[in-house]
């Protein structure tokens, strides 16, 4: 997954994983101006060619808002956050289907700056 994001324009941090209070994130990264904390929601068995169905409900919402919050109390220099879902199955020998969904959770925080109106 991270080689994905890298892929699409991510500034993925490789040394980087994230956990707070007992939410995690295994994968931090940038798009643009946002941190974006990714959870590997589901992973398929080897062999199978189908990806699950999304499985993001209102208890998953509910921790990757917690994460988030979090992760905004513990880096005073994010401006702007989201939650993203990866889904993944390995179909075989350098095969794999990906499911990334942009934004599954999103807060941005907006700041007067000083000097600014």
């Amino acid at each position: 997954m991270r080689d994905y994001l890298a892929h699409r324009g991510y500034e993925v941090r490789t040394a980087d994983s994230w956990s707070g209070d007992g939410e995690d994130a295994p994968i931090v990264a940038t798009d643009g101006d946002e941190t974006v904390l990714m959870a590997i929601i589901s992973v398929c068995e080897e062999g199978s060619d189908i990806l699950a169905e999304p499985c993001v409900g209102v208890a998953e919402f509910e921790i990757m808002r917690r994460a988030c919050l979090l992760y905004l109390a513990d880096h005073g220099d994010v401006d702007a956050i989201r939650h993203d879902d990866g889904d993944h199955v390995v179909a075989g020998e350098r095969q794999a289907k990906l499911r990334h969904l942009i934004g599954a959770r999103q807060r941005a925080e907006s700041r007067e700056r000083p000097g600014t109106s």
